[in-house]
């Protein structure tokens, strides 16, 4: 097996391990940042709690934003706006949100897509 012995393979590609695994998800810390001082909402995204609120409600309501079976369309938004805001990686955002790469991905992609659309609608030039 070129280098590898057997068990080395079992361990580290058939029986997987995941490191997902903090009591405190994306959603319980998100709910706890919210419902906290105002401070710890515009630290971690940049923006106060209504302003999020509204943001993400026009997202999902005018913008195409959809929830997944697992993740809140407010988690998306967030994870989107906590990597641009504090620079995050996608491995701290698993770490931070629980989540994989590939959900981490994805969400930050649907996210700059409904942004996209918004960005369009909001922000007009004062002199065509």
């Amino acid at each position: 097996m070129h280098g590898r012995s057997y068990k080395h393979v079992l361990i580290n590609y058939m029986h997987k391990e995941s490191c997902i695994v903090s009591y405190n998800i994306g959603m319980r810390w998100l709910n706890e940042v919210l419902r906290g001082h105002w401070k710890r909402c515009v630290n971690m995204f940049r923006m106060d709690t209504t302003t999020l609120l509204s943001m993400c409600n026009d997202l999902e309501t005018h913008y195409g934003l959809k929830p997944s079976r697992r993740i809140s369309f407010i988690e998306k938004v967030t994870m989107f706006l906590f990597t641009i805001g504090v620079g995050a990686s996608n491995i701290k955002m698993q770490e931070r949100f629980q989540h994989s790469s590939k959900i981490i991905s994805g969400c930050f992609k649907e996210v700059l897509k409904s942004l996209c659309l918004f960005v369009v609608k909001i922000i007009k030039l004062l002199d065509p």
